[in-house]
């Protein structure tokens, strides 16, 4: 997964409409997602991202190592809670068992904030 973003000095205003979407390394879901990677903080490792799910992108049952959140900006998102709309914000706290992707109608854009480095972990709900 990307893990990016960078570490922030100073005041800075993100130009997020004139941004690139950067792929995301090291995919764990059913397609590609993108990434805007806005901040990464250097002393508690807090991560702020702009992602984007295409529609139908659904990552596995997974946990991440420290608590998260995503405030939907446009389209949906389905979860193991249930249905994220635009305006919503869900939150899970750290090493909670969970599933998320875009609805199959449309894109999902999101502000991803985390409150330290994270990794994903994806589970094998097969056994």
């Amino acid at each position: 997964m990307n893990l990016g973003g960078r570490a922030i000095e100073e005041g800075r205003i993100f130009r997020i409409n004139e941004m690139n979407w950067t792929p995301c390394s090291g995919e764990v879901g059913n397609m590609q997602h993108y990434d805007k990677c806005l901040v990464k903080d250097p002393l508690h490792g807090m991560v702020v991202n702009v992602s984007k799910y295409p529609k139908g992108f659904q990552l596995p049952w997974h946990k991440y190592s420290c608590a998260h959140g995503m405030y939907v900006i446009r389209g949906s998102m389905e979860t193991d809670l249930g249905t994220v709309n635009e305006g919503d914000f869900v939150w899970w706290p750290a090493g909670v068992e969970m599933q998320h992707g875009a609805t199959m109608n449309e894109d999902c854009v999101f502000l991803f904030v985390t409150n330290a480095p994270y990794d994903i972990e994806v589970l094998d709900r097969d056994k």
